[in-house]
């Protein structure tokens, strides 16, 4: 799951308590955003930081290990192998191009955009980010710049092209050579999310059940 899904998921937990905490909102998307900036998860001192850093990886075990994901993943990689995509690649694709694509159904959930932008604002305040301990010496500028940036873009797009999700992906796995995408891939892709991108959306709010079912049993 990508962080605006730990949001989303986040923000839903929060509201069964009767108020949502950006701190929290925040922490459960910390470990996605220490991924991107290639650096360790880090520290929080701040309480509902820490409870949200727990939160992440809890919900990671039960997103990852939902029926809804797994058939998601499992038809994307079908349908990729047989148009020639790599095993790798594809199931690279079927891993990550699912989650965008739930990103975009995400979006059209009630209060997740304000819950996501609230936590990324409140990234932006000395109390917050001054409570959280990075593990390299020029990750706490990163992650600042990286939080400014997340602002300024705004919120999710409910519907991104097709194109724009498929250079996403290309960008993402530009990096290792043997999952990269050439040019014929990126072909296939685009109509992978093409074909997936309505089913994905249905199946978005079963997942979401799925996956609050799973976490409330495991607690």
């Amino acid at each position: 799951m990508n962080f605006f899904g730990h949001a989303l998921i986040a923000q839903r937990d929060e509201a069964t308590r009767g108020s949502i905490r950006a701190e929290f909102v925040l922490g459960a998307m910390l470990p996605d955003f220490a991924a991107m900036l290639r650096t360790r998860p880090p520290l929080a001192t701040l309480a509902p930081l820490v409870g949200g850093i727990s939160f992440h990886h809890r919900t990671d075990d039960a997103f990852h290990g939902s029926n809804s994901f797994l058939e998601f993943s499992r038809q994307a990689s079908s349908f990729l192998n047989e148009r020639g995509v790599s095993r790798g690649t594809a199931r690279a694709v079927a891993h990550v191009g699912v989650e965008l694509l739930l990103d975009a159904a995400f979006a059209r959930e009630s209060g997740v955009n304000e819950a996501y932008l609230s936590a990324i604002a409140c990234a932006l305040t000395e109390p917050v980010h001054g409570s959280i301990r990075w593990h390299s010496g020029d990750a706490r500028e990163r992650f600042q710049q990286l939080c400014h940036n997340l602002h300024q873009r705004g919120r999710f797009q409910e519907n991104p092209e097709s194109e724009l999700v498929a250079q996403r992906l290309q960008r993402i796995l530009a990096d290792r050579p043997r999952l990269a995408m050439d040019d014929r891939s990126l072909l296939v892709v685009r109509e992978w999310v093409e074909s997936a991108r309505s089913q994905i959306t249905t199946g978005a709010p079963q997942l979401l059940r799925e996956v609050e079912q799973r976490l409330y049993l495991a607690r």
